[in-house]
């Protein structure tokens, strides 16, 4: 039951020095600034071309007419609420619970070559088990998932955000509380100018047209 199912896009306002400040430093703020709202179009293309539910969480709390400037106006904006990363992730996924979604994903905006079929394949999973997550390549994950039954806030708490150590704590915290979640194929976000050269030379199954697009344009990949 697709009209169920809901994606929540984590987004900031494209302003520069304030995206992708790793990726700047091999490549400068300006082209960083670029790329992220490059990767931001292809995120919502991909999940605008499926039947789920799309929902954009963006931060800064007042930056909304940015957003909407830049994006249009046919998006469910929603300011992210909270102090921590794992404070706003879990109001995010409480308020679309209670908005009466049954399953929902959260994924973050620097994945442009995601393909639906793993977010698919996420959806299904939670057809017959509570909790879905998708490690990312430096420790963190890329993806994290729940049903509404089966949704434990909890598991979001005394992480240390940005380390190495994310992944495994959570899965930790999962334990804990007695959650098995269904592990999804391993994907990389990019956070570096190394990431960027992987995702030019390693093949893509999802388009990253306005990345490629960028890339090919600067001369920046093969």
């Amino acid at each position: 039951m697709t009209k169920n199912n809901a994606v929540i896009t984590f987004i900031k306002s494209p302003e520069k020095g304030r995206v992708k400040t790793r990726l700047a430093k091999g490549m400068g703020e300006k082209a960083a600034l670029e790329l992220y709202q490059c990767f931001v179009m292809d995120v919502l293309d991909m999940v605008r071309s499926t039947p789920w539910a799309l929902r954009v969480y963006f931060h800064p709390e007042k930056s909304g007419r940015r957003i909407r400037s830049w994006l249009g106006n046919d998006l469910d904006l929603f300011p992210q609420a909270g102090t921590t990363l794992g404070d706003k992730m879990k109001n995010a996924l409480a308020e679309t619970f209670a908005a009466g979604y049954e399953r929902a994903v959260l994924i973050g905006s620097d994945l442009p070559d995601l393909p639906s079929d793993i977010i698919d394949t996420a959806f299904n999973a939670l057809n017959s088990t509570d909790a879905v997550i998708g490690p990312s390549p430096d420790g963190g994950y890329y993806l994290i998932g729940f049903t509404a039954k089966g949704f434990v806030p909890r598991i979001f708490n005394d992480i240390p955000w940005g380390t190495h150590r994310v992944f495994d704590l959570t899965l930790n915290n999962f334990s804990d509380h007695g959650v098995s979640p269904v592990c999804l194929p391993v994907w990389r976000d990019i956070d570096t100018k190394v990431d960027l050269q992987a995702l030019g030379l390693e093949p893509s199954s999802g388009p990253a047209m306005h990345t490629t697009r960028y890339l090919k344009k600067k001369g920046l990949t093969c």
